[in-house]
């Protein structure tokens, strides 16, 4: 079946109502979690084997995170999917007012390599969730759990409800060509654009999770240690490839000392067996990214760290002293590279960062009430925390996306339902009764009984 032909039995599927009723979507949610579930082990190994994460984090940042997210889906279902009752002005009483909540249709959603399961899976389980058919894009950049996704749903779902394209450019490029009724696209800025572009040919929905330089701010009343814990935490999780890990530190002058050693004391208790890629740490993907990275460390100044392996695709994390108009402080990183910039003056900050693209996510560290207000309300970002890196995302509570450079639409939990669903509003109304001053003729009379009754 080629990638049109597929297209359209989906979009036929789904108008025969393949996925629409509460009881197909329910017992969809629960194939695709037990699915899930009983190849959690494989599906770990598969992502070990493309770039060598730790199990202890495959499993709660990919499959933990994901079936949590679907127990929700599966009991709230019920409450999302009823109609919802609203008011409505006089002029139209007597009447009732309800918004529907629709599927979309048949969407397309593309997946980024960082974390490939999660990030093909949670926006599935949210159209899933929706009443829609789907066709899912993984990356090429970790093709031995592409290949197992794709087996595994091939074995447990018909294709016009769920299917796997595999492949690159050429087989991403074709399925940008199709009419899908919503694009849901995770990766770079850059070709967030392509998509966005493919999308607006055909006027099609997308959402766009994307990235950018997510700040840690450490500022002067913050717990140092615990900061440095929590940041370096955060940013060695996948070995920094991760679109909210923090892209560098702006700490205030009078803590950066102390921030920096606290920051290496840190690292050397995480890591006091060494750095083993596969067992305790990750590798970068593959020796585009490598090089990439490199470049950024040599043309930087290093604190410490910086130990690197071309072979085994290594990159110690690494602490780097950095001035803001630095070279790795104009790119994300999307490694395990840490520069360190300081700040003396709040509003200095808030200005350096106000003419920076708007990151995914923004983390905070300080007990100063008034300064927090400061950063919120003058600082653009997807979301964050304060005195914490990352742990946003796993409540599903939380909608999850960006703004400006690092995206559009949010998802997880109710808001994955609703980035995949249509409000479709109806006004109710009885034959009777029929007032007459609604009709022509029209005259001066009607018009002052009209501003008498509704003005």
């Amino acid at each position: 079946m080629n990638i049109s032909e597929l297209v359209s039995r989906q979009k036929e599927a789904f108008r025969t109502g393949i996925n629409r009723t509460y009881e197909k979507r329910k017992a969809h949610l629960q194939v695709f979690r037990s699915m899930i579930s009983k190849h959690e082990k494989q599906l770990c190994e598969a992502i070990n084997h493309d770039f060598g994460k730790p199990a202890f984090e495959s499993y709660s940042t990919e499959i933990y995170v994901l079936l949590h997210e679907i127990d929700v889906q599966l009991k709230n279902l019920s409450k999302w999917m009823a109609p919802e009752s609203v008011g409505g002005p006089v002029v139209t009483f007597p009447s009732k007012y309800v918004i529907h909540k629709q599927p979309l249709g048949t969407v397309l959603i593309i997946s980024a390599w960082n974390y490939p399961v999660h990030l093909s899976l949670m926006p599935l389980a949210g159209s899933l969730a929706a009443g829609n058919t789907a066709v899912l894009k993984p990356s090429g950049l970790a093709p031995a759990t592409s290949g197992l996704i794709s087996k595994l749903i091939e074995q447990k779902f018909e294709p016009e409800v769920l299917t796997v394209v595999e492949g690159g450019i050429p087989e991403t490029t074709e399925l940008l060509q199709q009419p899908f009724d919503k694009i849901f696209f995770t990766g770079s800025t850059r070709v967030g654009k392509i998509v966005m572009k493919a999308a607006a040919e055909q006027l099609i929905p997308v959402t766009l999770e994307l990235g950018g330089k997510s700040p840690a701010i450490v500022h002067k009343d913050a717990n140092i240690l615990v900061s440095a814990k929590r940041i370096m935490w955060g940013k060695t999780i996948n070995a920094g490839q991760t679109c909210v890990a923090p892209d560098f530190a702006a700490v205030h002058q009078s803590q950066k000392k102390r921030f920096t050693e606290m920051a290496q004391k840190t690292l050397s208790g995480f890591f006091r067996d060494d750095y083993r890629p596969g067992i305790n740490y990750t590798r970068i993907v593959n020796r585009e990214h490598f090089n990439r990275l490199k470049k950024l460390m040599d043309g930087g100044r290093v604190l410490s760290g910086g130990s690197t392996n071309a072979e085994s695709l290594f990159i110690e994390p690494t602490l780097m002293d950095a001035e803001w108009d630095d070279v790795i402080m104009q790119e994300e990183i999307f490694g395990p590279l840490l520069p360190v910039v300081s700040y003396n003056d709040e509003n200095e900050l808030i200005e350096r960062l106000q003419f920076r693209p708007s990151p995914l996510a923004l983390y905070l560290f300080t007990d100063d009430q008034h300064f927090q207000n400061k950063i919120f309300d003058n600082v653009p970002f997807g979301g964050g925390c304060v005195n914490d890196t990352i742990t946003h995302l796993g409540n599903p509570n939380l909608p999850f996306g960006g703004v400006g450079e690092s995206g559009m639409g949010t998802y997880h939990g109710k808001a994955s339902f609703d980035t995949f669903s249509r409000p479709q509003s109806v006004l109710k109304k009885s034959f009777w009764p029929d007032p007459d001053i609604r009709y022509p003729p029209y005259n001066e009379k009607k018009l002052t009984w009209f501003k008498r009754l509704f003005s």
